[in-house]
Protein backbone atom coordinates (compact mmCIF):
# COMPACT_ATOMS: atom_id res chain seq x y z
CA UNK A 1 0.00 0.00 0.00
CA UNK A 2 1.23 3.78 -1.37
CA UNK A 3 2.64 6.13 1.83
CA UNK A 4 3.57 9.81 1.90
CA UNK A 5 6.86 10.03 3.49
CA UNK A 6 8.16 13.23 1.79
CA UNK A 7 7.09 15.86 -1.00
CA UNK A 8 9.07 17.14 -3.60
CA UNK A 9 7.51 20.40 -5.40
CA UNK A 10 9.09 20.95 -8.75
CA UNK A 11 8.97 24.98 -9.54
CA UNK A 12 10.01 27.99 -7.26
CA UNK A 13 7.41 30.39 -8.18
CA UNK A 14 5.60 31.81 -5.82
CA UNK A 15 2.98 29.27 -5.51
CA UNK A 16 5.28 26.41 -5.37
CA UNK A 17 7.63 28.29 -2.36
CA UNK A 18 4.12 28.89 -0.88
CA UNK A 19 2.96 25.27 -0.67
CA UNK A 20 6.11 23.93 -0.22
CA UNK A 21 6.06 26.26 2.93
CA UNK A 22 3.11 25.15 4.28
CA UNK A 23 3.57 21.05 3.24
CA UNK A 24 6.54 21.18 4.85
CA UNK A 25 4.88 21.14 8.33
CA UNK A 26 4.25 17.70 7.90
CA UNK A 27 6.11 15.79 5.67
CA UNK A 28 10.17 16.51 4.99
CA UNK A 29 9.78 18.67 1.66
CA UNK A 30 11.82 19.57 -1.18
CA UNK A 31 11.65 22.06 -3.81
CA UNK A 32 12.87 21.08 -7.65
CA UNK A 33 14.16 24.24 -9.18
CA UNK A 34 15.00 24.41 -13.39
CA UNK A 35 18.67 24.96 -12.87
CA UNK A 36 21.72 24.99 -10.29
CA UNK A 37 21.52 28.73 -9.77
CA UNK A 38 17.97 29.61 -8.92
CA UNK A 39 18.61 26.80 -6.11
CA UNK A 40 21.98 28.97 -5.09
CA UNK A 41 20.22 31.53 -4.93
CA UNK A 42 16.89 30.53 -2.91
CA UNK A 43 19.39 28.49 -0.35
CA UNK A 44 21.29 31.66 0.30
CA UNK A 45 19.07 34.59 0.72
CA UNK A 46 15.95 32.40 0.83
CA UNK A 47 14.43 34.48 -1.62
CA UNK A 48 13.97 34.75 -5.11
CA UNK A 49 11.11 35.06 -7.71
CA UNK A 50 8.43 34.85 -4.88
CA UNK A 51 7.52 37.96 -3.33
CA UNK A 52 6.43 36.50 -0.04
CA UNK A 53 8.22 36.92 3.30
CA UNK A 54 11.64 35.16 2.61
CA UNK A 55 11.20 34.19 6.66
CA UNK A 56 8.88 32.35 5.48
CA UNK A 57 10.79 29.70 3.53
CA UNK A 58 11.40 27.43 6.29
CA UNK A 59 15.79 26.67 6.74
CA UNK A 60 14.71 23.21 7.00
CA UNK A 61 13.36 22.57 3.30
CA UNK A 62 15.91 21.86 0.89
CA UNK A 63 16.01 23.60 -2.53
CA UNK A 64 17.84 22.01 -5.24
CA UNK A 65 17.76 21.64 -8.97
CA UNK A 66 15.67 19.20 -10.23
CA UNK A 67 16.48 15.51 -10.27
CA UNK A 68 19.75 16.41 -8.09
CA UNK A 69 18.89 13.03 -6.19
CA UNK A 70 17.16 10.20 -6.01
CA UNK A 71 13.32 9.17 -4.70
CA UNK A 72 11.36 6.74 -3.73
CA UNK A 73 8.20 7.49 -6.41
CA UNK A 74 6.13 4.83 -4.09
CA UNK A 75 6.56 7.13 -0.71
CA UNK A 76 6.70 10.45 -2.21
CA UNK A 77 3.68 13.11 -3.60
CA UNK A 78 5.67 15.26 -6.70
CA UNK A 79 3.65 18.36 -6.68
CA UNK A 80 3.88 20.23 -10.48
CA UNK A 81 3.59 23.67 -9.38
CA UNK A 82 4.87 25.00 -12.96
CA UNK A 83 3.23 27.68 -15.08
CA UNK A 84 0.59 25.42 -17.02
CA UNK A 85 2.56 26.22 -20.43
CA UNK A 86 5.52 24.21 -18.96
CA UNK A 87 3.20 21.14 -17.73
CA UNK A 88 3.38 18.50 -20.80
CA UNK A 89 7.54 19.26 -20.78
CA UNK A 90 8.16 18.64 -17.34
CA UNK A 91 5.50 15.57 -17.04
CA UNK A 92 7.56 13.93 -19.87
CA UNK A 93 10.60 14.45 -17.70
CA UNK A 94 8.77 12.60 -14.85
CA UNK A 95 7.80 10.27 -16.29
CA UNK A 96 11.12 9.47 -17.42
CA UNK A 97 12.33 9.01 -13.25
CA UNK A 98 9.01 7.61 -12.23
CA UNK A 99 6.39 4.81 -13.90
CA UNK A 100 3.68 5.20 -11.12
CA UNK A 101 4.57 8.63 -9.61
CA UNK A 102 1.21 9.76 -7.18
CA UNK A 103 1.39 13.41 -8.40
CA UNK A 104 -0.77 16.92 -7.35
CA UNK A 105 -1.42 19.09 -9.70
CA UNK A 106 -1.86 22.55 -8.74
CA UNK A 107 -1.25 24.48 -12.47
CA UNK A 108 -4.82 25.93 -13.89
CA UNK A 109 -4.96 26.06 -17.21
CA UNK A 110 -5.83 24.13 -20.33
CA UNK A 111 -4.04 22.58 -23.29
CA UNK A 112 -5.55 24.10 -26.34
CA UNK A 113 -3.85 22.84 -28.62
CA UNK A 114 -4.62 18.95 -27.10
CA UNK A 115 -8.06 20.09 -25.56
CA UNK A 116 -7.11 18.74 -22.17
CA UNK A 117 -6.72 19.86 -18.94
CA UNK A 118 -3.91 19.88 -16.72
CA UNK A 119 -4.84 16.32 -15.17
CA UNK A 120 -5.32 14.51 -18.62
CA UNK A 121 -1.87 16.33 -20.01
CA UNK A 122 -0.06 14.40 -17.19
CA UNK A 123 -1.38 11.21 -17.60
CA UNK A 124 -1.05 11.38 -21.42
CA UNK A 125 2.41 11.92 -20.63
CA UNK A 126 2.87 9.25 -17.76
CA UNK A 127 -0.28 6.66 -17.99
CA UNK A 128 0.37 5.56 -15.24
CA UNK A 129 0.54 8.84 -13.00
CA UNK A 130 -2.04 9.00 -10.54
CA UNK A 131 -3.12 12.66 -10.17
CA UNK A 132 -4.88 14.40 -7.78
CA UNK A 133 -6.06 17.92 -8.48
CA UNK A 134 -5.82 21.29 -6.42
CA UNK A 135 -7.85 24.08 -7.44
CA UNK A 136 -10.31 26.85 -6.09
CA UNK A 137 -9.72 30.43 -4.59
CA UNK A 138 -5.98 30.37 -3.73
CA UNK A 139 -4.07 33.31 -4.60
CA UNK A 140 -0.45 32.44 -3.42
CA UNK A 141 0.54 36.11 -1.34
CA UNK A 142 -2.70 35.48 0.83
CA UNK A 143 -2.17 31.62 1.54
CA UNK A 144 1.74 33.12 2.18
CA UNK A 145 0.14 35.25 4.59
CA UNK A 146 -1.69 32.41 6.37
CA UNK A 147 -4.81 34.42 5.36
CA UNK A 148 -7.85 31.31 5.29
CA UNK A 149 -9.11 29.79 2.11
CA UNK A 150 -10.74 26.69 0.90
CA UNK A 151 -9.97 24.78 -1.94
CA UNK A 152 -10.83 21.74 -4.24
CA UNK A 153 -8.95 17.98 -3.99
CA UNK A 154 -9.95 15.88 -6.39
CA UNK A 155 -9.38 12.46 -7.75
CA UNK A 156 -10.92 9.76 -9.26
CA UNK A 157 -9.11 7.49 -7.33
CA UNK A 158 -10.95 7.15 -3.85
CA UNK A 159 -7.43 5.61 -1.89
CA UNK A 160 -5.27 8.48 -3.56
CA UNK A 161 -7.65 11.41 -2.77
CA UNK A 162 -7.78 10.25 0.96
CA UNK A 163 -4.35 9.65 1.22
CA UNK A 164 -3.41 13.04 -0.06
CA UNK A 165 -5.98 14.42 1.66
CA UNK A 166 -5.00 13.24 4.97
CA UNK A 167 -0.74 14.68 3.83
CA UNK A 168 -1.99 18.18 3.16
CA UNK A 169 -3.51 18.66 6.17
CA UNK A 170 -2.73 22.28 7.55
CA UNK A 171 -4.50 25.05 9.43
CA UNK A 172 -4.58 27.68 5.97
CA UNK A 173 -6.26 25.26 3.57
CA UNK A 174 -9.28 23.68 4.33
CA UNK A 175 -10.13 21.14 1.42
CA UNK A 176 -13.48 19.74 -0.21
CA UNK A 177 -12.93 16.40 -2.09
CA UNK A 178 -14.78 14.93 -5.50
CA UNK A 179 -13.77 11.78 -7.70
CA UNK A 180 -14.57 14.21 -10.94
CA UNK A 181 -10.78 16.22 -11.38
CA UNK A 182 -11.77 17.33 -14.73
CA UNK A 183 -14.80 18.82 -14.32
CA UNK A 184 -13.40 21.64 -11.52
CA UNK A 185 -10.52 22.01 -14.28
CA UNK A 186 -12.48 23.06 -16.45
CA UNK A 187 -14.82 25.44 -14.11
CA UNK A 188 -10.97 27.08 -12.99
CA UNK A 189 -9.90 27.36 -16.72
CA UNK A 190 -13.06 29.75 -17.30
CA UNK A 191 -13.06 32.07 -14.63
CA UNK A 192 -10.10 33.66 -16.30
CA UNK A 193 -12.17 34.83 -19.02
CA UNK A 194 -14.59 36.91 -16.81
CA UNK A 195 -11.52 38.29 -14.88
CA UNK A 196 -9.99 39.77 -18.14
CA UNK A 197 -12.92 41.48 -18.72
CA UNK A 198 -13.59 42.81 -15.63
CA UNK A 199 -9.95 44.00 -15.77
CA UNK A 200 -10.74 45.66 -19.11
CA UNK A 201 -13.41 47.34 -17.18
CA UNK A 202 -11.29 48.28 -14.36
CA UNK A 203 -8.55 49.83 -17.03
CA UNK A 204 -10.98 51.70 -18.59
CA UNK A 205 -12.47 53.23 -15.06
CA UNK A 206 -15.88 52.28 -16.01
CA UNK A 207 -16.37 51.58 -12.21
CA UNK A 208 -17.82 48.25 -9.86
CA UNK A 209 -21.32 48.78 -11.14
CA UNK A 210 -20.19 47.70 -14.16
CA UNK A 211 -17.75 44.84 -12.40
CA UNK A 212 -20.80 43.94 -11.64
CA UNK A 213 -23.00 42.79 -13.94
CA UNK A 214 -19.61 41.27 -15.60
CA UNK A 215 -18.98 39.42 -13.22
CA UNK A 216 -22.46 38.07 -12.70
CA UNK A 217 -22.37 37.61 -16.59
CA UNK A 218 -19.54 35.67 -16.19
CA UNK A 219 -20.78 33.10 -13.89
CA UNK A 220 -24.07 32.69 -15.91
CA UNK A 221 -22.04 31.62 -19.17
CA UNK A 222 -19.47 29.39 -16.95
CA UNK A 223 -22.79 27.37 -16.00
CA UNK A 224 -23.90 27.44 -19.38
CA UNK A 225 -20.06 25.99 -20.81
CA UNK A 226 -20.32 24.16 -17.43
CA UNK A 227 -23.88 22.62 -18.58
CA UNK A 228 -22.62 21.09 -21.94
CA UNK A 229 -19.93 19.89 -20.86
CA UNK A 230 -22.33 17.99 -18.00
CA UNK A 231 -20.61 19.42 -15.24
CA UNK A 232 -23.07 19.98 -12.06
CA UNK A 233 -24.48 22.96 -11.08
CA UNK A 234 -23.24 22.67 -8.25
CA UNK A 235 -19.72 22.55 -9.29
CA UNK A 236 -19.92 25.56 -11.81
CA UNK A 237 -21.64 27.42 -8.48
CA UNK A 238 -18.91 26.02 -5.75
CA UNK A 239 -15.41 26.55 -4.92
CA UNK A 240 -13.62 25.56 -8.50
CA UNK A 241 -16.51 27.60 -10.11
CA UNK A 242 -17.96 30.97 -8.97
CA UNK A 243 -15.41 31.39 -5.25
CA UNK A 244 -12.25 30.99 -7.84
CA UNK A 245 -14.40 33.39 -10.61
CA UNK A 246 -15.45 36.32 -8.05
CA UNK A 247 -11.58 35.83 -6.19
CA UNK A 248 -9.63 36.01 -10.00
CA UNK A 249 -11.79 38.93 -10.78
CA UNK A 250 -11.35 40.91 -7.49
CA UNK A 251 -7.69 39.82 -6.88
CA UNK A 252 -4.74 42.88 -7.27
CA UNK A 253 -2.92 39.68 -7.55
CA UNK A 254 -4.66 38.27 -10.58
CA UNK A 255 -2.96 38.14 -13.81
CA UNK A 256 -6.05 37.58 -16.21
CA UNK A 257 -7.69 41.25 -14.56
CA UNK A 258 -4.20 42.71 -14.74
CA UNK A 259 -3.60 41.48 -18.66
CA UNK A 260 -7.47 43.14 -18.72
CA UNK A 261 -6.03 46.54 -17.28
CA UNK A 262 -3.08 46.25 -19.89
CA UNK A 263 -5.20 46.06 -22.55
CA UNK A 264 -7.54 48.51 -21.86
CA UNK A 265 -4.58 50.93 -21.47
CA UNK A 266 -3.74 50.31 -25.18
CA UNK A 267 -1.30 47.36 -25.44
CA UNK A 268 -1.21 45.08 -27.57
CA UNK A 269 -1.39 40.94 -26.75
CA UNK A 270 2.07 40.38 -27.20
CA UNK A 271 2.66 43.43 -25.07
CA UNK A 272 0.48 42.84 -22.20
CA UNK A 273 1.36 39.02 -22.11
CA UNK A 274 5.03 40.31 -21.59
CA UNK A 275 4.74 43.11 -19.15
CA UNK A 276 2.67 39.97 -16.89
CA UNK A 277 6.17 38.11 -17.69
CA UNK A 278 3.54 35.00 -16.14
CA UNK A 279 1.19 32.62 -17.97
CA UNK A 280 -2.10 33.95 -18.26
CA UNK A 281 -4.43 31.16 -18.74
CA UNK A 282 -7.44 33.22 -19.60
CA UNK A 283 -5.86 33.56 -23.03
CA UNK A 284 -5.57 29.79 -24.00
CA UNK A 285 -9.23 29.28 -22.58
CA UNK A 286 -10.87 31.61 -24.38
CA UNK A 287 -9.60 30.42 -28.01
CA UNK A 288 -10.83 27.36 -27.05
CA UNK A 289 -14.47 27.81 -25.76
CA UNK A 290 -15.32 30.01 -28.99
CA UNK A 291 -16.14 26.81 -30.69
CA UNK A 292 -19.28 26.96 -28.56
CA UNK A 293 -20.10 30.54 -30.07
CA UNK A 294 -20.66 28.77 -32.79
CA UNK A 295 -22.90 26.09 -31.72
CA UNK A 296 -24.74 28.26 -30.31
CA UNK A 297 -24.13 27.90 -26.63
CA UNK A 298 -24.92 31.45 -24.92
CA UNK A 299 -22.18 32.79 -24.18
CA UNK A 300 -21.43 36.78 -25.34
CA UNK A 301 -19.12 37.78 -22.58
CA UNK A 302 -16.92 34.84 -23.26
CA UNK A 303 -17.04 36.07 -27.47
CA UNK A 304 -16.32 39.80 -26.57
CA UNK A 305 -13.47 38.86 -24.60
CA UNK A 306 -12.13 36.36 -27.21
CA UNK A 307 -12.76 39.19 -29.70
CA UNK A 308 -10.89 42.01 -28.02
CA UNK A 309 -7.86 39.31 -27.38
CA UNK A 310 -7.82 38.69 -31.10
CA UNK A 311 -7.65 42.16 -32.17
CA UNK A 312 -10.98 42.37 -33.73
CA UNK A 313 -12.85 44.83 -31.72
CA UNK A 314 -11.09 48.56 -31.50
CA UNK A 315 -13.97 50.46 -29.01
CA UNK A 316 -13.49 48.64 -25.83
CA UNK A 317 -15.83 51.14 -23.68
CA UNK A 318 -18.21 50.62 -26.94
CA UNK A 319 -17.84 46.78 -26.60
CA UNK A 320 -18.39 46.71 -23.30
CA UNK A 321 -21.80 49.06 -22.96
CA UNK A 322 -23.11 47.30 -26.15
CA UNK A 323 -22.59 43.87 -24.19
CA UNK A 324 -24.24 45.30 -21.04
CA UNK A 325 -27.09 46.60 -22.91
CA UNK A 326 -28.28 43.37 -24.66
CA UNK A 327 -27.58 40.57 -22.26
Amino acid sequence: MRSIEAIIVIGSGNWGLTLASLFSKNRPTRVWTIDAATAKQLNENRSGPSPIDPRSIPESMIVEEKYATDFDPHRTLVVLAVPSGQVRTVAKELGQHAVRPLVLSVSKGFDAEQQRTMSEVIRSEIPGASVVVLTGPTIANEVAQGNPTRAILACEDLMHLALVKDTLRNDVISFEVSRNPQHHEICAALKGIVAIAAGLAEGLELGANVQGVLMTEGLKELAAVASFFGIPESVAFGISGAADLITTCISPDSRNRRLGMLLAKGRTLPQALDEVRMTVEGVAMSQTIETLWALDVSIPLFHMVNAILRGQRCDLRREIAGLIASI
